[in-house]
């Protein structure tokens, strides 16, 4: 369903306040003002990031919580606000950004949501620094591949489902433990009873946008883990999902059809002998399977978590045994 009726107007009041007591949410959400918003975020000083419709904003509570203040450009309007909090309000999940309230006054649209501290995964995966790439291991990048399937199976199977509709890596942000937390609800959708929705206005990321969802408009939660196998691909190799011409999937699926020749794209850091690549190779086949262009084909989001669980228990249980195999040769 679009957001029409009663859900919308009960959401904007004829001067634009919002009335979030009205909304079906899990918080207390706050309305604040645009003063209020200027004084969060000390006169919009500090710049964490921006998009195409909105940029993002440090700023601090009278209480001294950080939040983050998403600030929507000029020319947005209050329905495409309401939209992003009335989705985004109904999900009360350790791994989704916790929305605190919002600002609907003429000049400024903004949406306020805590702060998280460790950037994004886009930024760990591709920055660079003097040294090269940050460090980032197998077992941190499938506990991060983990949590982020399973708060997408509890979006999935919510009463009225929930659909993101743009999983990408710098949607993907990391708490101070590493711990993965969905953000940016802008396009999200309530999905209808019958779990799918279909729109004239293709929206998404260029290279993690399910082809299928392009050519026909219908949005269903397998676009989502169209995009989820994208991220996938880009954690076991480290390259970014579009380069110029060069579309990662393209050349993953190309190299997948030559057997172990995908072996060759995987990231160096995480190769690590007989015990990672086999668990690398499940990886990349449920990647693979994430990635058909048959919607009906692509596994569901809860078998998505289950298989890359025993991935973890195969990494886990693969380097017990060289230690066992190590500790052994050393006594010999």
């Amino acid at each position: 369903m679009d957001y029409q009726g009663n859900n919308l107007s009960d959401f904007l009041q004829l001067n634009g306040r919002v009335v979030l007591q009205r909304v079906n949410n899990n918080y207390n959400l706050s309305s604040f003002t645009e003063k209020e918003i200027e004084h969060i975020t000390n006169g919009y000083s500090t710049l964490l990031g921006k998009g195409a419709f909105s940029e993002v904003y440090r700023g601090v509570l009278d209480d001294q919580r950080l939040v983050a203040v998403k600030k929507y450009k000029d020319g947005t309007r209050k329905e495409d606000l309401a939209k992003e909090v009335i989705v985004h309000s109904q999900i009360n999940h350790k791994n989704v950004v916790r929305l605190l309230g919002c600002c609907t006054e003429e000049n400024t649209l903004a949406i306020v949501m805590e702060l998280i501290c460790n950037g994004n995964l886009g930024d760990l995966l591709h920055r660079s620094t003097a040294n090269g790439h940050v460090s980032f291991p197998l077992d941190r990048r499938l506990n991060i591949a983990i949590e982020l399937a399973e708060v997408l199976s509890y979006m999935h199977s919510m009463y009225s489902p929930i659909l993101h509709g743009d999983i990408k890596p710098d949607n993907i942000l990391l708490d101070e433990n590493f711990a993965p937390k969905i953000s940016d609800f802008g396009i999200a959708r309530l999905l209808s009873s019958n779990g799918t929705q279909q729109t004239k206005n293709i929206i998404g990321s260029i290279g993690y946008l399910d082809p299928l969802y392009s050519q026909t408009g219908i949005l269903t939660p397998k676009s989502d883990i169209y995009s989820f196998g994208v991220v996938l691909v880009e954690m076991i190799t480290r390259k970014k999902a579009a380069d110029g011409n060069t579309y990662l999937t393209q050349n993953f699926v190309e190299a997948l059809k030559r057997g172990k020749k995908v072996r060759q794209m995987f990231d160096k850091e995480i190769v690590d002998g007989k015990k990672s690549i086999k668990v690398l190779d499940d990886i990349a086949k449920l990647a693979s399977q994430c990635l058909r262009f048959e919607d009906k084909l692509r596994p569901e989001m809860v078998e998505v978590a289950d298989r890359l669980r025993k991935c973890r228990k195969d990494l886990q249980l693969r380097r017990r045994e060289a230690m066992v195999e190590s500790s052994g040769n050393d006594e010999r």
